[in-house]
């Protein structure tokens, strides 16, 4: 019979990475894999029906969140647990790149527990870069900046007052 040099140490380890990955699958957020718009008519008259920058910005936000987000499939509401609800309500690209002006993504969100509000938010974010004459790669740009936004975000969530009651004002981050 071979005695241990530290007693029940195996048990230790085994307990070390088992509970903090069931831990951790507890406190994932739950995201939709494709972030729609609020006003989905004033999509299909535009250019913004042509890209996938929602689809990229989920995409993104798990990316960056190093496994504490998952996209999912299911409606929020049913999956239970922590979700974070976002929803485009503003954007605008167009081809032409500094002459068609700036473009830009807002996006609403509200990270809850079941039924308990944790934090909300509105973030803009916008490019004006010349020279980017496609329709879609700005918003790829603007998704990219809104995700990381949206990550640093998940790390202190707040209740923002003012979400929600975006103006289209053009107090814009530049990315």
């Amino acid at each position: 019979m071979k005695m241990e040099k530290f007693p029940g140490y195996g048990l230790w380890v085994a307990a070390f990475f088992v509970v903090p990955a069931t831990a951790m699958a507890a406190d994932t957020i739950k995201i939709a894999k494709v972030v729609p718009y609020q006003d989905v008519k004033a999509v299909e008259s535009t250019n913004l029906s042509k890209c996938d920058w929602n689809r990229k910005l989920s995409q993104l936000i798990v990316k960056k969140s190093r496994g504490r987000v998952e996209a999912v499939d299911a409606e929020l509401a049913s999956v239970g647990g922590k979700t974070l609800e976002l929803v485009i309500t503003m954007a605008h690209t167009a081809g032409g790149g500094g002459i068609s002006g700036p473009k830009f993504g807002r996006v609403r969100g509200e990270l809850r527990d079941g039924d308990k509000l944790l934090g909300n938010f509105s973030i803009k974010r916008a490019t004006a870069r010349p020279f980017t004459f496609s329709v879609c790669g700005p918003l790829d740009k603007v998704a990219e900046a809104l995700s990381g936004d949206i990550v640093d975000w998940l790390e202190n969530p707040t209740i923002d007052p003012n979400a929600g009651k975006a103006d289209g004002s053009d107090e814009d981050a530049q990315s």
